[in-house]
């Protein structure tokens, strides 16, 4: 009965390259002392032969022995696959062959092969079967006699050792195949997806490296405080342990509304671990009324003006400059301040931020527009109308920038 095999016929290669099945089978054959080969479906070499004895070489030196040879691997490896686990068989020029198929998603691909060994129980018998099965593929008598009687005999617990070893063997390949298949098929989907979702890949790309295991991190700066404090690097423990404390506080909900203290602390640590970096070219100050400790803020939502004060204000001038961040009640509204006397920006994009709310025209798109951005996108989501921006700028002279809104529900209960 013919077998029929899935019509797009996988190769074993398009699985697990070539080198690598090649050295798993040169490492068995090794360390079991037994030729192997890996072969397709139809029985056809894929890899190198490892360790063949002289009388297969000669066979396979034949046209027709050659032809039997790959009819008959098939054959063994098809028997395989049908048991589902190695098969030991009697191969067409007499020997002990082994076959553990290769089956990855449901296919048989092929299968890899060991044996060409004759027992030592049975060793008479086989070699005058072997010289009977292959004096009609024209090879000289002696020729062949000399090469079959020189063949090693094997005891039967060394070729359950290789059955054993052949099946762990083949199942190292299935594994890698199908490793290799789940990351063909993951580049497949990004690169299908590359081109309509490249914004939205990036920004999970992005939020994947942001949640690298905290607990990693956290350790590893709490080593790095520990070295430093050991070896009195005073400097290097501060850093260490103040970018501990501001990613504990980044890695929280964005979603939720925290103690302006609790955002000032924070944008205080990140202003200091900056001006260690600065030294005497930048200078911070925080201020925050008092009045306002409790007052609830999204959280994170300084962050991105005060990291572009730096970035932009200070980084790009060799005087020093001032960073000022700061807040206070003005009638029932909270204002919120950031101010340097750093770079400054354009008339231009003042005009856009102060008027579009940040939509911007491509030419005049920055980061620190992108960064004010992201803070103004989300002040609108949770304030709505309430909430108000200001911009004011000149370049070489600094920049202002002040979002206020409503302390609603807070003001009542601080009067209460």
């Amino acid at each position: 009965m013919e077998e029929h095999y899935p019509t797009h016929k996988w190769r074993i290669q398009d699985f697990v390259d070539i080198p690598t099945l090649q050295r798993i089978q040169d490492t068995f054959a090794k360390a079991m002392d037994m030729a192997a080969v890996t072969v397709d479906r139809d029985g056809v070499p894929v890899t190198k032969a490892s360790n063949f004895q002289p009388v297969c070489r000669l066979m396979r030196s034949t046209t027709e022995g050659l032809r039997r040879c790959h009819a008959c691997d098939a054959c063994g490896g098809l028997a395989a696959y049908r048991s589902g686990r190695p098969a030991t068989y009697v191969c067409h020029a007499g020997l002990v062959d082994v076959a553990a198929p290769i089956i990855i998603e449901d296919e048989y691909l092929g299968c890899l092969l060991c044996g060409q060994v004759m027992l030592e129980d049975e060793r008479e018998r086989t070699i005058r079967n072997v010289l009977d099965r292959n004096h009609s593929l024209g090879i000289a008598p002696a020729e062949l006699e000399e090469a079959v009687y020189a063949m090693p005999a094997a005891d039967r617990d060394r070729l359950d050792s290789a059955v054993e070893m052949l099946m762990l063997a083949a199942s190292h390949i299935i594994e890698i195949g199908k490793t290799n298949l789940i990351q063909a098929r993951l580049l497949k989907e990004v690169k299908a997806k590359a081109a309509t979702e490249k914004a939205l890949q990036d920004a999970q790309l992005r939020a994947l490296q942001a949640r690298v295991n905290p607990h990693f991190l956290f350790n590893s700066l709490t080593l790095i405080g520990y070295t430093a404090f050991e070896e009195r690097a005073v400097k290097t423990e501060e850093v260490a342990y103040m970018l501990s404390d501001i990613l504990r506080y980044s890695l929280r909900n964005l979603a939720t509304l925290v103690p302006l203290s609790e955002e000032f602390d924070m944008i205080e640590r990140c202003l200091r671990l900056h001006q260690l970096r600065f030294g005497d070219h930048l200078s911070i100050e925080v201020d925050l009324d008092e009045s306002l400790r409790n007052w609830p803020v999204p959280c994170m939502v300084l962050q991105p003006l005060a990291e572009n004060a730096i970035v932009h204000g200070v980084e790009a001038l060799s005087r020093p400059v001032r960073v000022r961040v700061s807040a206070r009640k003005v009638d029932d509204r909270g204002l919120i301040e950031v101010y340097d006397n750093g770079a400054g920006m354009s008339e231009a994009q003042v005009a856009a931020l102060n008027n579009d709310r940040c939509v911007l025209q491509q030419a005049e798109r920055s980061r620190a527009a992108l960064g004010l951005q992201s803070v103004i996108t989300r002040l609108d989501s949770e304030y709505g109308n309430d909430f108000d921006l200001k911009v004011t700028s000149r370049l070489n002279e600094g920049t202002r920038i002040e979002l206020s809104w409503p302390l609603g529900d807070y003001a009542q209960l601080e009067n209460a």
